[in-house]
């Protein structure tokens, strides 16, 4: 009986979730990820084994899961004119993710340089690019009408505080909201 409450509940908020939808707001970020022998301490030196590319940024990969789960999804950020901004994109479209919040501006996108070892600790610099430049007049508030609730990540907001003042303003528009702040 147990198994089936939760069926049914499980069932139930994703039917609901549906048709509300999601749309995420956060980093767009292209992650490039290098397999190493070891991460370096200062003035050190170690080797790359492996090199993997992926789209990612926390509120793009939550949108694309849910996406994958049958729940309408959008997304707002912003990605640059080049080669990382084009592959975002095409993630974010190939995964049936409404893009028409997706501002593609001049300058570099996003990017995670991320360093693992075969211990599986890392060492990540990011590059936020355009992330950090969008504001809230940019936001397309006639894709945000079409979604109930918002997904929120955060942004690194080491350039300006535009991304984040965005943020705050773009809460009062839903009804709920949930936040992934990236803590570790």
């Amino acid at each position: 009986m147990t198994v089936d409450y939760v069926s049914k509940f499980v069932q139930t908020g994703r039917s609901q979730l549906s048709k509300a939808g999601v749309i995420g707001f956060g980093a767009l970020n292209l992650d490039k990820i290098y397999l190493v022998d070891k991460i370096p301490s200062p003035d050190q030196e170690g080797f790359v084994k492996d090199v993997k590319t992926f789209p990612g940024g926390s509120a793009a990969n939550t949108v694309v899961g849910l996406s994958r789960l049958g729940i309408k999804t959008g997304y707002l950020g912003k990605v640059g004119k080049d080669e990382e901004g084009k592959i975002l994109l095409n993630n974010l479209i190939s995964e049936k993710v409404e893009t028409s919040g997706v501002i593609v501006a001049e300058g570099r996108s996003g990017t995670a340089l991320i360093f693992v070892d075969e211990s599986g600790n890392r060492a990540i610099l990011v590059d936020p690019g355009v992330n950090d430049t969008i504001r809230f007049k940019e936001i397309n508030l006639d894709l945000v009408e079409k979604f109930k609730m918002l997904h929120l990540t955060s942004f690194i907001c080491k350039i300006s505080d535009e991304s984040f003042n965005s943020q705050k303003k773009l809460v009062k528009e839903f009804d709920f909201v949930s936040f992934d702040p990236g803590l570790p």
